[in-house]
């Protein structure tokens, strides 16, 4: 049972009633306004000064965020809705100490996360949408999604006040609801929203827009950056009137408060201070420079190879100019030189004549430094992916086959048969096909093997994804995972085969989608913590300019480069990352490898996070794949223990944890 809530009382009509209209909801009905909202007004200075002024309009305690996937892991603080020089802001503060009911393990695990979500002051005009959401069981909850696309972790109620927040709201701001989903609120929405989806990972006009977006938002958070660092636009308090305009980009998706990982893919190139703010406070908790880390640099920057890589400050005249693609000199590669592809008489020779692999580690090193002949992709890839063990013989893959094309049938008629009368009452079915519908179309079609209209293969490509859908309905499917597939149907040209070996894939790398943007976060700060590492002048830099989140290599990790290469380099590179033979997490010593080399670029040209979210994306189809994956294997040796104790247990591309016989804990279980 919820906690409950008091009920509303009248309250006087906003201003325009009729741009407020929430008849066709009976909460809001039986709430127009609330009676029970906390009223109190603040001075900074003891009410001398007016324009520092606060008018609480909304206060609830027991607002609380779950950071993990136990119910036990909870923050719980007071939210707020407040006015200041005539405009309004939003609140989220966390209670002192680990909650109460939180074990201390798990206590220290979520400690973590309370600077993390803290909110000072978030400009409602700053929101894009709110979405609401009344379980049958368990407490209410709000997700608050941002005009960037980025979102808060859900907000749930403990002692009720949903319809108290909305008929407060609605007294303060322009907000109506969207015609796809009742649930979801659009804010401060002027105009009719774009129906197209935009595919924003090929991250279109990014230096225009996430420009506009930095300079407009006035967000402050907990645990930020010392005021000597910070720039005016980041003090608590300023006016949300000036990122008014930064929302104009509108988009909507058939749901537009589905998971969140997709509203950071949809809109990654309108990341901004907030985004920044928000996780920087996570990595600055490790800000000191290793010893060993600095060890590893003076060797690096002191190699007598060439006396030309010294760090060197650029004069301001040299940073002006304009910038060309090229990378630092740096004697950094002295990783194993690439070898030959894995060969059809090699791979022979790997397996004993019931087909057993005799050397597993062996193999996965040939792979890791010279990938796979192509005709042997299909058979070398389920081994790497896990679709096959290694010691299975060829009658036990065959019988597994099998059993593997009846199943995938089985799952894929569960979709197939839902008739259209049937589909117009699963709102979920719907939003999931029209979602994949829109991406299949848009993935790799300058591939022959997906190019023009009517493709089959595009068309296996949508049932691939629809029917994992299904098989994973927890997880669904968000964008990015069209890309994780479409070279894995290339390769093995079966469906059947296709769907299991992304499944065993997705089993490793699902945690990139998840909701509450975890398995992203786990790899950013892992990043984070190699490159303050083997880097610490690089790291010092994103320190100093406010770039400690490390966001501008979000796209490199959720899909593991896909966008920064060729289809055949990806193909290779992915065989790499799967041999797992130096670490499971290669690709993040890949990041580390690509920003070194760039280094004296970044740093000399003095780019903040706009200039060099846009100087990242532009390396796309320009990196050196060979000699990328040379100075990761260097900078992985060097590393060593300390490396791998740079990323916690379980960091994606982690197995996941199974618990209670393989079933995994979903949130609304534990809630």
């Amino acid at each position: 049972m919820r906690g409950g809530e008091a009920s509303a009382g009248e309250a006087g009509s906003p201003r325009s009633p009729e741009l407020y209209d929430f008849s066709d909801d009976s909460d809001y009905a039986a709430a127009a306004a609330s009676n029970h909202t906390a009223m109190r007004s603040d001075s900074a200075d003891g009410g001398s000064d007016e324009t520092a002024r606060v008018d609480v309009i909304y206060e609830k305690e027991r607002v609380t965020i779950h950071p993990t996937q136990y119910g036990s892991g909870r923050i719980s603080g007071k939210l707020r809705l407040f006015l200041q020089q005539g405009s309004l802001f939003l609140s989220w503060e966390p209670n002192e100490g680990a909650d109460s009911f939180s074990s201390s393990s798990v206590s220290l695990e979520i400690e973590k996360y309370r600077n993390l979500y803290t909110i000072k002051a978030l400009p409602l005009s700053d929101v894009r949408f709110i979405r609401r959401h009344t379980p049958t069981f368990g407490w209410d909850y709000i997700i608050i999604v941002l005009s960037s696309g980025l979102a808060f972790p859900p907000f749930y109620f403990y002692n009720g006040g949903v319809r108290e927040l909305f008929a407060t709201l609605k007294q303060h701001v322009f907000i109506i609801r969207s015609d796809d989903d009742p649930n979801v609120f659009l804010v401060n929405d002027f105009q009719d929203p774009l129906q197209k989806s935009l595919s924003s990972l090929e991250l279109p006009g990014v230096a225009t827009v996430a420009n506009a977006m930095s300079r407009q938002n006035s967000l402050s958070f907990t645990g930020s950056v010392d005021e000597g660092i910070h720039r005016d636009d980041s003090k608590h308090g300023v006016s949300a009137s000036m990122s008014q305009s930064a929302s104009r980009q509108k988009h909507r998706s058939n749901d537009p408060g589905r998971d969140l990982s997709i509203q950071v893919l949809e809109k990654f190139s309108l990341v901004t201070k907030f985004a920044r703010d928000t996780t920087s406070s996570l990595f600055r908790d490790n800000s000191g420079a290793n010893a060993y880390g600095r060890q590893q640099e003076e060797y690096f920057l002191n190699n007598k190879v060439s006396g030309k890589n010294k760090y060197q400050q650029t004069t301001p005249e040299k940073a002006a100019e304009p910038a060309e693609l090229e990378p630092d000199h740096l004697p950094l590669v002295w990783g194993k030189q690439r070898d030959r592809p894995l060969s059809v008489e090699e791979w022979r020779a790997f397996l004993d004549p019931e087909g057993r692999v005799m050397d597993s580690k062996a193999l996965r090193k040939k792979v890791f430094y010279g990938g796979v002949e192509h005709v042997l992709r299909k058979e070398v890839w389920k081994f790497l992916l896990g679709y096959y063990e290694y010691d299975s013989t060829y009658a036990e893959r065959d019988y597994l086959d099998a059993m593997k094309q009846a199943e995938y049938e089985a799952i894929k008629s569960q979709w197939k048969s839902i008739s259209a009368t049937q589909a117009k009452r699963f709102t979920k079915f719907r939003e999931r096909k029209g979602l994949i519908d829109k991406d299949v179309v848009r993935t790799d079609r300058s591939v022959p093997y997906y190019e023009g209209d009517d493709n089959r293969n595009v068309v296996v490509l949508r049932d691939i994804l629809l029917t994992y859908s299904f098989y994973n309905f927890d997880l669904g499917y968000c964008q990015g995972m069209s890309d994780f597939l479409a070279p894995i149907l290339y390769v093995m040209e079966d469906e059947s085969e296709s769907f299991w070996c992304f499944a065993t894939l997705m089993e490793r790398l699902g945690a990139n989608f998840n909701r509450d943007q975890n398995g992203m976060h786990a790899q950013l700060l892992a990043l984070s913590k190699l490159v303050e590492l083997l880097d610490p002048p690089l790291h010092n830099y994103f320190r100093q300019n406010d770039c400690l989140n490390y966001f501008f290599c979000f796209r490199w990790v959720l899909i593991q480069f896909k966008r920064e290469f060729s289809f055949d380099q990806i193909m290779l590179l992915w065989e790499v990352l799967w041999s797992h033979y130096l670490s499971e997490h290669f690709h993040l010593y890949l990041c580390v490898a690509i920003l070194k080399r760039y280094r004296q670029r970044i740093i000399g040209e003095q780019m903040d996070f706009d200039t060099l979210l846009k100087f990242i994306n532009e390396l796309s189809g320009q990196i050196n794949l060979d000699r990328a994956i040379q100075d990761a294997e260097a900078l992985c040796t060097i590393a060593g223990e300390n490396g791998a104790a740079c990323i916690p247990a379980g960091t994606p591309p982690s197995m996941p944890i199974e618990t209670d016989g393989g079933l995994y804990v979903q949130e609304d279980e534990v809630l």
